[in-house]
């Protein structure tokens, strides 16, 4: 059966494989139907042909980055209250490894970063706070946390031409990221879906006819129902693709989520505002949302903003 799936890389009729390889027609009848259920051969024309045929054209990071970036994909999440029980399950039998490690005794003290050091006291004020005090957020607070994470404020230029400059550091400037935001409560903003362009500082409306609750784009996390505005990451892969033919650039495009998500959250803090991270996506209802079709549109992290309430009744709704 091995020999016969290596020899099988190119489409062919079980008449044309049995003449070549000395199988009988009976042999191949039952071992054909079994390769087919588990999708180890692929019949031509089939829906899953169509899907091999567009991961070919589109995909060039090698399968042990696609398994990780595909794998993951809708991914069933557990509530609250179902983590918190196997938290406390686990911790009947297994300790915690160090949240923190400290020096021994005799480590150089550093000056005390804090002191009068405003950006510094900023970043120290920033929390997830998952309650939302206010139903609504002005457009002028959207639109600082929109430039702070994807801003573009110049650019450069290589061997191939012109390159944006963002407020983020971005592999190869190649800036892969767009953002999108669904708008519920946001003054001066009709509700709808739009896209954010970094180029012109401005949105485009999407959609209006059918806006979800936010808990069914973030894997079901009814907390976000209450938030005002969404935040959403997605990623053109094939931006960074182009240039970086090593898998290992897929990783580069994840950490700039991050680069990109700490900006909008030091910018809702400056407003008094919580920007809420979360990478528990509903990916297959984004992408359908947004209209991303490409196997290289990827849905990677989002964050809900709102005017926190002052004091969270439990660690669910506020998380340091």
């Amino acid at each position: 059966m091995i020999s016969l799936l290596a020899s099988w890389d190119k489409w062919a009729s079980m008449t044309d494989i049995a003449r070549a390889h000395g199988w009988s027609q009976a042999e191949l009848k039952a071992v054909v139907p079994r390769l087919l259920d588990f999708s180890a051969l692929v019949t031509a024309g089939s829906p899953l042909a169509e899907q091999e045929a567009r991961f070919s054209g589109q995909w060039t990071w090698g399968i042990p980055t696609a398994l990780m970036h595909f794998c993951v994909q809708d991914s069933e999440f557990m509530t609250i209250e179902q983590a918190e029980e196997r938290q406390i399950e686990r911790a009947g039998h297994t300790p915690q490894p160090d949240l923190l490690l400290r020096n021994s005794p005799g480590a150089i003290r550093l000056p005390d970063a804090l002191e009068d050091n405003e950006l510094l006291a900023l970043m120290a004020r920033r929390r997830t706070n998952r309650t939302a005090a206010t139903p609504t957020i002005t457009s002028e607070q959207l639109s600082d946390c929109l430039f702070a994470g994807m801003g573009i404020t110049g650019e450069t230029t290589n061997c191939v031409g012109a390159l944006p400059l963002g407020m983020t550091p971005s592999g190869g400037a190649r800036n892969p990221y767009e953002a999108y935001v669904v708008a519920l409560a946001v003054e001066g903003l009709e509700p709808g879906v739009y896209h954010y362009s970094a180029a012109d500082h401005d949105l485009g409306r999407i959609s209006a006819n059918h806006l979800p609750k936010i808990s069914e784009l973030v894997g079901g996390q009814e907390w976000a129902d209450a938030m005002p505005c969404l935040i959403l990451l997605c990623a053109k892969l094939d931006r960074t693709m182009w240039k970086y033919e090593d898998a290992n650039a897929y990783r580069v495009v994840l950490i700039e989520a991050g680069h990109i998500g700490q900006n909008i959250m030091l910018a809702a803090t400056s407003h008094g505002l919580s920007a809420c991270p979360t990478a528990a996506l509903s990916h297959s209802a984004i992408k359908r949302l947004l209209g991303l079709d490409r196997l290289t549109d990827a849905p990677v992290y989002a964050l809900t903003i709102s005017t926190p309430q002052t004091c969270p009744s439990s660690v669910g709704q506020s998380i340091n």
